[in-house]
């Protein structure tokens, strides 16, 4: 990271972009890095891992400053943004360590540092922890990017760091994820949260990024529509597998995939199971016929049975601090 300038950044209103796994959020990401007065650093999972959940701030601000160096230290993905853990962490030596401080100090070095007034963070499982960023930043800008679950599926069976779930598991976890990442980023934010459709994104881009620069607040700027050289310096080694159509050209047919690449049983069960995103996201359902095997027809007669175990399961995992 380049040597931090006097450069004034608005701290206070952090740019939250999350969504549901392989929905979009590093094309919107590496669009918004783009701008001339707002950046990203590349996905850290700081807030989700060091400030947002009270038990594990706790933890670690009982750690110290010292102890809490050592742990950023070995932190593979705090590691990208290019922040020396010992600088960061200095100004905190001689007074209770204090991660919403060092969070926010993380954010102000790096957005200096790229000359930026503005700074963003993008993490897709801050959906989980929308209650929290309000919490801690009243001020933050949500934009939540949603695709159509199908499509969503059909990444995550190829994307190296999701592919070795059963299939059906992602259905049931971003079905339980999306819906309550929408209600909490309603409740807590209001008018300060916004939906964006990963299919009208790519459809006509400066459309729908002038609609996100309006309600993060900055002027729209067509340097947003160039982002390849953005997404370079935000997409890891460990992700190009996954992520290295976000390096553009943008690919404005990415969409339908799953027409082809879905099974007609995978098709229905994502259907029943996340009905209420397609009635309330639009999302059409395929109405083609399908000859399911009578196995495949008594699992989705009791999908509405699977999405109430997936709302359990997913409190428990929160509970234990492992969900998504």
């Amino acid at each position: 990271m380049t040597a931090p300038t006097n450069t004034n950044v608005d701290v206070e209103r952090p740019v939250v972009v999350c969504g549901v796994g392989r929905s979009g959020t590093s094309l919107l990401q590496s669009m918004l890095n783009a701008h001339p007065d707002l950046c990203f650093p590349p996905e850290t999972h700081f807030f989700r891992r060091y400030v947002a959940r009270r038990a594990s701030r706790k933890h670690y601000e009982r750690l110290g400053v010292s102890a809490f160096e050592a742990v950023l230290a070995a932190d593979e993905d705090f590691a990208r943004a290019g922040t020396d853990a010992h600088e960061l962490l200095a100004p905190e030596s001689g007074r209770g360590l204090d991660l919403g401080r060092v969070f926010r100090r993380f954010l102000s070095r790096y957005a200096r540092g790229e000359g930026k007034t503005r700074v963003g963070d993008k993490d897709p499982r801050s959906l989980d922890e929308l209650a929290a960023w309000k919490a801690e930043f009243p001020g933050a800008r949500v934009v939540h990017v949603v695709r159509d679950p199908r499509d969503v599926l059909l990444s995550r069976t190829k994307a190296a760091w999701s592919a070795d779930r059963p299939w059906w598991a992602h259905v049931l976890i971003c079905k339980e994820q999306l819906r309550r990442g929408r209600a909490a980023g309603r409740a807590a934010f209001g008018d300060a949260y916004l939906e964006v459709r990963y299919e009208e994104l790519i459809a006509d881009p400066g459309a729908h990024l002038a609609r996100v620069a309006d309600h993060v607040g900055v002027d729209y700027d067509d340097r947003m529509l160039d982002f390849g050289d953005s997404a370079r310096r935000l997409v890891d080694a460990r992700e190009m597998s996954w992520k290295k159509e976000t390096l553009g050209p943008l690919l404005r047919g990415n969409r339908d995939k799953w027409r082809e690449g879905l099974t007609p049983f995978q098709v229905r069960l994502v259907e029943r199971v996340a009905r209420e995103s397609f009635e309330e996201l639009g999302y059409a359902e395929d109405t083609a016929r399908a000859d399911l095997r009578f196995v495949e027809r008594l699992v989705l007669a009791g999908a509405p049975v699977l999405g109430l175990g997936a709302a359990a399961a997913f409190d428990l995992r929160r509970a234990l601090g492992r969900a998504g």
